[in-house]
């Protein structure tokens, strides 16, 4: 009886391999928060130009997730002003790195935002936590460790391993911002619960986003982290103030935005990483180099969401 031809007997699959292997980059090393209707989509597509393979990765979309913090919401703490609070879990570390030095990224990334400058906008305060404590409500929620108790407005839970993003439907991600947002009734609404029509949300600010309660921040022990990259190429390692700074502006409300192409050779080798001049914002889920600014789009999103706090009604 003859044999069908796999795709495992093509003679390009050693070239096919690589292809597929760059578009798994393209996606597992972007960043997300599950996506609510009307945030950015990650467009790809393959071409060839000049004798290369090149992978193309478009961010589109608004920029902005449908999900925002509420000035002085007194459901968060009676004092809440200007400020949100943050938590560092100091149980669930990135694997090969100490606890000084993923405390200094954590605190560099939260230092890069309160700098921003665009009129009287939040402050991010920290609150101190039991150092055995593991945090994180949405471990907890999966049966994957955390702690029932938000202690925090955003909490850094962790570095987790893959079955917690396997549990939250979004295996392969390398950072994970999970929300929590208040329904009209007063109650807690977590993850992908948050995409859910049946529910009435609030906003009591009259903003057309559903008022946030908690935002949680994780991140994958499968990926290699560097504290320090002089080089600044990090396509196969990850700088971890870089994925810090981005999922905390995740966490802010700000979704990915821009273009990315990843060059390969006419066999599929890795050549390039090219960004588009206007693409190169920390928000790139596709910018594989060192970024520690609040720049740019990324500013523009960043003071289109808090330059009218502390100005009163209707931000004035």
């Amino acid at each position: 009886m003859r044999r069908s031809r796999s795709p495992l007997d093509h003679p390009r699959r050693p070239v096919l391999a690589r292809i597929l292997t760059a578009v798994a980059v393209v996606l597992a090393a972007a960043t997300v928060l599950p996506g609510p209707a009307g945030a950015s989509m990650n467009k790809t597509r393959i071409m060839e130009r000049d004798g290369q393979i090149i992978i193309v990765s478009q961010e589109v979309g608004n920029q902005s997730y449908p999900l925002g913090w509420v000035e002085s919401d007194t459901r968060r703490r009676p004092d809440a002003g200007l400020e949100l609070t943050y938590a560092i879990d100091r149980t669930e570390l990135p694997p090969g790195i100490s606890w000084e030095d993923t405390e200094a990224a954590v605190e560099a990334a939260v230092a890069t935002f309160n700098e921003v400058q665009c009129g009287r906008n939040l402050r991010l305060v920290r609150v101190d936590t039991d150092p055995d404590g593991d945090l994180g409500v949405a471990q907890h929620l999966v049966g994957l460790g955390g702690n029932p108790v938000t202690v925090a407005d955003i909490t850094f839970a962790g570095w987790v391993p893959d079955q917690f993003m396997d549990a939250m439907g979004m295996g392969g991600s390398k950072g994970l911002t999970v929300p929590a947002t208040y329904a009209a009734d007063g109650s807690i609404v977590w993850g992908y619960d948050v995409l859910d029509p049946t529910i009435d949300y609030s906003d009591i600010d009259d903003d057309r986003e559903s008022d946030l309660a908690a935002m949680e921040i994780y991140f994958t022990i499968s990926a290699d982290y560097v504290v320090d990259d002089p080089a600044g190429d990090t396509l196969f390692v990850i700088d971890l103030e870089s994925i810090v700074l981005h999922e905390l502006g995740h966490a802010l409300g700000m979704d990915h935005f821009g273009r990315t192409e990843i060059i390969l050779d006419e066999n599929g080798e890795f050549v390039d990483v090219v960004l588009n001049r206007n693409s190169t914002p920390m928000m790139n889920s596709n910018n594989y180099f060192v970024n520690r600014e609040v720049a740019g789009s990324d500013k523009a999103s960043f003071c289109g969401r808090y330059a009218s706090w502390g100005k009163g009604p209707g931000g004035h």
